[in-house]
């Protein structure tokens, strides 16, 4: 009876997926909702038995245009940046308004600097956000069986 326990066991332990440290678990969380922050989308998640918990566009918009000021405020902005983005938008090429992004950014590689300043803003939700991600696939899998 013992070995037919240990082999049902071995089975269903051979069907869950690896485990994968907590860390990995966050900063996978953090990846895939810095970019959906970057597209303009909400953050949402839920704890199992906590209330659905938010991060908003509006809050990362917010958070970006703090990070800029201070880049600004910091004298990293001595080409007045700012102005001539908002000119190029109106009245110049889109080749300026990508240069002039480059310069507040501080960076080449836009996408990814605007993707790292979101993950600044979500980091302290890591921890609960795959903590929630957990718990939905434990509830999925128990729904399964």
């Amino acid at each position: 009876m013992n070995a037919a326990l240990k082999l049902s066991q071995a089975v269903y332990d051979a069907q869950l997926p690896s485990p994968v440290s907590e860390s990995d678990e966050q900063q996978e969380w953090l990846e895939g909702a810095a970019e959906q922050l970057v597209c303009g989308t909400d953050v949402t998640w839920k704890r199992r038995f906590g209330p659905a918990q938010k991060v908003t566009s509006a809050q990362y918009a917010e958070h970006l245009q703090l990070y800029l000021n201070q880049r600004q405020i910091d004298g990293l902005d001595d080409r007045d940046s700012f102005a001539k983005l908002v000119l190029s938008t109106v009245v110049g090429s889109g080749s300026d308004c990508r240069t002039h992004a480059k310069y507040l950014l501080g960076s080449e590689r836009l996408v990814e600097r605007l993707e790292e300043i979101a993950a600044d803003l979500l980091r302290p939700h890591a921890a609960d956000a795959a903590a929630a991600q957990r718990e939905e696939a434990e509830d999925d899998l128990d729904g399964d069986l």
